[in-house]
Formats: structure tokens, C-alpha cells, sequence
């Protein structure tokens, strides 16, 4: 908790400094993530918009402080004897990415910046939605029987390309933080992801 602190502290920081050489881009994109549990895999879908500041701290070198919102979401239904069955999940988290990055510059208008560093991961709110027929049950996933943390720890690397303000990035973000607080169940996350920027 104080390593989640301490990288929220870090964001507020760079912000009041005022940096004259940070960047602002707003963004958005796809981001598929997988729970793992022992040999389990829960695949999802997942979106997210957000925005992120660019701050130069050496020649070629920098530091991206951001938030995004995120939405994971999975979905399945059976019919059987006329009645259909539907579950649907859904979960809602805001990201702090803190992520170094070196911009190589191919000319004035276009540059590759590889980039890597951790993510701070809070669920907002998660649920399973259960349909039979015409009747409808909603579990909490963090009611208060819950075993799930609604904290994670991400560790990203990625690459982004930009051609004059639009800049187009994918990676992968891995899950550090065991999710489940059952000592017989470890829980974990990881995912890629793509999206489309345009700097302000």
C-alpha cells in the first residue's frame, strides 16, 4: 500500500511542478486482459480511455504520468429446454501508469519511443449478472464475503509510434499482486494492448 502511495504522490508531484516541457495526449484503446487462477483462464474483453503527460527529464529520456478508466467485460449464454441462461461480467478500474520512455527520432515529424514501467490498478467496481429465463441475481465481486483485492500492480512495457500529433502504441501489462486473498487460491492478471493518441 505505501509503494501505491508513493507512485500516486509521484503523479501529483509532476503535475503541480508545471513542467514546461511535458506533453499532453489524449488517448484510447483495446486491452483484452486474462485472470489466471491455477490452470484457469478467464479471457475478457476490455476497453480504456485516458489521458497522460510527457515529462523530459534528459535528452531523448522521459517520463509518462497518466489515468485512465477501464472496463473489463465477458459474457456467455446456453439454452437448454427452452430457457437461456446468461452470465455476464463486468468490471470497472482506474490505472496510474508511470512509464519511462526513450523517443528516437527518425525526423521532424516522426518518432519511435519504447517504453516501460509500472502501472497502479484500482477496481472501481466488478459484478456478475446471472439470467435465467425472465429472473435476474447480481453478485458483488467486492461485497463484503469477498476474498478478491481490488488493488493491482502492473508491470508494462510497450512501444509508441508518433507521426506528428497522433501517435499510435501497444504492449503488454503483467499482473504482480496475487488478487485473491484465500491462501489456497492465487489469482493473477495479464494482457495486451492497443491504442490511438493525439497530442494536445
Amino acid at each position: 500500500m505505501r509503494k501505491a502511495l508513493a507512485i500516486v504522490a509521484l503523479v501529483a508531484a509532476m503535475f503541480v511542478a508545471g513542467n514546461v516541457q511535458a506533453q499532453t495526449v489524449l488517448y484510447g484503446g483495446y486491452s483484452p486482459e486474462t485472470f489466471v487462477a491455477g490452470n484457469t483462464n478467464s479471457n475478457y474483453q476490455g476497453f480504456f480511455v485516458g489521458f497522460a503527460q510527457n515529462f523530459g527529464i534528459a535528452q531523448n529520456v522521459g517520463v509518462t504520468a497518466g489515468a485512465q478508466f477501464r472496463m473489463n467485460t465477458a459474457s456467455e449464454s446456453t439454452t437448454f429446454l427452452g430457457v437461456t441462461t446468461t452470465t455476464k461480467d463486468t468490471q470497472y478500474l482506474v490505472d496510474v501508469p508511470i512509464l519511462f520512455n526513450y523517443g528516437i527520432g527518425i525526423n521532424r515529424e516522426f518518432k519511435i519511443t519504447p517504453f516501460a514501467g509500472p502501472m497502479l490498478s484500482i477496481a472501481l467496481a466488478g459484478n456478475t449478472k446471472y439470467t435465467i429465463g425472465s429472473n435476474t441475481s447480481t453478485t458483488d465481486w467486492y461485497g463484503d464475503n469477498s476474498n478478491l483485492n481490488r488493488f493491482n500492480l502492473y508491470a508494462v512495457v510497450g512501444t509508441d509510434v508518433q507521426f506528428s500529433k497522433l501517435n499510435i502504441f501497444g504492449g503488454y501489462r503483467l499482473g504482480l499482486l496475487d488478487l485473491n486473498e484465500s491462501d489456497n487460491v492465487i489469482l493473477k492478471t495479464n494482457g495486451l494492448f492497443v491504442g490511438l493518441g493525439f497530442k494536445l
